[in-house]
């Protein structure tokens, strides 16, 4: 088969993955990487894939960084009481030091381990919303622990991207002092623009406004998502920390985002993001797949829940209740967006071996049809 007609499968598979996807049950970003499966299993074997197809799938990658750091909703964090702040901190500081301790007691890499206690709040939002919930104080406080979790996991991935390549103490401080070097300027541009949308408030009423020909949101967004990933490379970070850091400084000066963020979304998840679903889904063997790997990836899955639950107490002093913290942990345990991006993030930094990257991959399928269900089941016995 040649490229460009693999290209046209793939664009036929992005427009049919949501009835599909509806049609099993199942979130559509999971129906997009089980296409790419069986599209790379199938169809891509021994074909060269075409260049454009890389370069669709880096831009929706991006994208939906951006997108995800867009979603941050900084009123729900200004509402947070400080003591309940500082709980919910240590509860996603847990996490991650609990799969650092699961990982030394299993023998699990630390690499995967990180991995597996990513939270990513793309699928658990549209949970939330199914479930009619989305309003409701608990699922605000959830969204928080959302917010909070993400943003550690991505700086998360960055500090172990950086201990891959660790080349001395020398080259390690030199690479430190440049990275605070850009957040020392990214806070200065923080304040310039905050300070310049003061002045001249109708700026920002504009790049929200609903019929601007011009689009001047959209062209704001895309150069601001650019700029961050371009800079974040220069200094040695993942190019996907600054498109995140990106949407939530546009988050944090366009309350009223509601038009530009539906602008974007459509052009993101109506065509580019399912381009990065599938064409991740392709890059996937499943030569080495049978029981015993399964029987991984079904340990994995109890290991999500597991780094979720073990810090729960610090979810009880922060004002939840018991049946409210096991459902907390639920909800955060299928970080399918943001598990992808690091399981990628980590197979190309060598942290991760095919076996162990299928595993991550299938586990992050998989969570996002069983902790769902689960969350939703659990709730309806609740009430």
């Amino acid at each position: 088969m040649s490229g460009s007609l693999l290209l046209l499968f793939v664009f036929l598979a992005a427009f049919l993955a949501p009835p599909l996807s509806r049609l099993l049950r199942m979130p559509v970003p999971v129906g997009e990487l089980v296409i790419g499966l069986l599209l790379g299993h199938f169809l891509a074997q021994g074909v060269a894939l075409p260049e454009i197809l890389g370069f669709l799938a880096d831009f929706g990658f991006l994208l939906l960084m951006f997108l995800a750091g867009l979603e941050v909703d900084f009123n729900l964090l200004r509402q947070l009481e400080r003591r309940h702040f500082v709980f919910y901190a240590l509860y996603v500081v847990g996490m991650f030091l609990g799969a650092g301790l699961l990982a030394g007691l299993l023998g699990v890499g630390l690499a995967q381990a990180l991995i597996l206690a990513l939270v990513s709040i793309g699928l658990m939002v549209a949970t939330l919303r199914d479930m009619g919930i989305l309003g409701r104080a608990f699922a605000k406080r959830v969204l928080i622990l959302g917010v909070l979790g993400e943003v550690a996991s991505l700086f998360g991935l960055t500090a172990m991207e950086k201990a891959a390549h660790y080349q001395g103490l020398l080259s390690l401080l030199r690479e430190v002092g440049i990275i605070a070097l850009f957040f020392l300027l990214l806070f200065l541009a923080f304040r310039l623009a905050g300070l310049f949308l003061w002045w001249y408030p109708e700026v920002g009423r504009r790049l929200v406004y609903e019929e601007d020909p011009s689009a001047m949101g959209i062209r704001l967004s895309l150069a601001l998502m650019f700029a961050a990933a371009v800079m974040s490379g220069l200094v040695g970070l993942e190019s996907v920390l600054g498109a995140f850091l990106a949407g939530m400084i546009l988050s944090y000066f366009l309350q009223k985002k509601h038009d530009l963020e539906a602008k974007l979304s459509a052009m993101g998840y109506g065509f580019l993001i399912p381009i990065f679903f599938i064409r991740t889904g392709m890059g996937i063997d499943l030569s080495g797949l049978d029981g015993r790997l399964l029987l991984e990836v079904g340990q994995a899955l109890l290991l999500m829940l597991l780094i979720r639950l073990l810090p729960a107490p610090f979810l009880l002093l922060g004002g939840f209740r018991l049946r409210e913290a096991f459902l907390a942990a639920l909800l955060l345990a299928y970080p399918f967006t943001l598990m992808i991006a690091g399981t990628e993030i980590a197979r190309s930094a060598h942290l991760l071996d095919e076996r162990a990257a299928l595993v991550l991959l299938l586990a992050a399928a998989l969570s996002s049809l069983l902790f769902p269900w689960a969350a939703k089941m659990l709730l309806r016995f609740l009430r």
